[in-house]
């Protein structure tokens, strides 16, 4: 299963950073960049199905909607999470680029380590510069073009989707929307996400509906319809199938 993290895919500034030891992330995807910096040890990540390590003093700076999971183990590794805001003139650029791992002059880590990769969040405008400084550094380091066309794909499909949640959608539609012939979409779709295109929808409809949950002035017929369950017996059935309780027992429990 790959989950959607809506808290992850807002704009306006959205920002959060931490530090972490002993923790997994399972396959999931958002809006909002991320960034990776290994402080002890090895992390392990698999970005988009491929398996890789991150050494001491590697980063890696993943783009909007990358399909990753995250494995720290015995060590201490910080993750930030942003939108693309801070960096709107590099996102324009490189927004379905992807970039491989790589360290950092010595004299940037010293002053990221000290100034970005924390818990705390840096005032505005020097967040913005550290930012920057990491962009500067990723962008000598472009994977092949096979992969940012990949990145593209997976971009404009998510976007379609969570843009149409509160109606029906099928991938006969989306092909057509993006010029696709239906049978070559449907393989390039199941290749990038690895997942039966209804779960995924249903997916992204799931976690949208957690996020709406959270807000308890919203109704469960309101929040249903929005995220395109058509009714409460539909909303009721796949909530539970994926989380095990019903809305309403979801949100007694938060």
């Amino acid at each position: 299963m790959i989950l959607h993290q809506v808290a992850n895919s807002r704009g306006n500034y959205n920002y959060n950073a931490f530090i972490y030891n002993n923790i997994f992330w399972q396959q999931h995807f958002h809006a909002n960049y991320e960034l990776i910096y290994v402080f002890e040890n090895t992390t392990d990540i698999s970005v988009n199905g491929e398996t890789q390590t991150l050494q001491k003093g590697e980063i890696i700076l993943l783009p909007p909607y990358t399909v990753h999971s995250l494995s720290v183990k015995n060590g201490k590794t910080w993750v930030g999470v942003f939108s693309e805001d801070f960096i709107i003139s590099f996102a324009q650029k490189h927004r379905h680029k992807r970039f491989s791992k790589l360290k950092l002059p010595k004299n940037i880590q010293a002053v990221l380590e000290k100034n970005l990769f924390v818990e705390e969040i840096p005032e505005h405008f020097l967040l913005i510069s550290y930012l920057y400084m990491v962009c500067n550094e990723c962008i000598k380091n472009v994977l092949p073009t096979n992969n940012e066309q990949d990145n593209k794909f997976m971009f404009n499909v998510i976007t379609y989707i969570s843009e149409n949640l509160n109606r029906d959608i099928t991938l006969k539609e989306i092909a057509e929307k993006m010029n696709y012939e239906y049978h070559y979409f449907s393989s390039l779709f199941h290749r990038c996400f690895s997942i039966n295109f209804k779960s995924f929808v249903n997916q992204i409809r799931f976690e949208k509906a957690c996020s709406l949950l959270s807000d308890k002035s919203n109704t469960i017929t309101f929040i249903a319809q929005s995220c395109g369950f058509g009714s409460i017996r539909n909303f009721n059935r796949a909530f539970k199938n994926l989380s095990g309780f019903t809305p309403t027992e979801y949100r007694k429990a938060k």
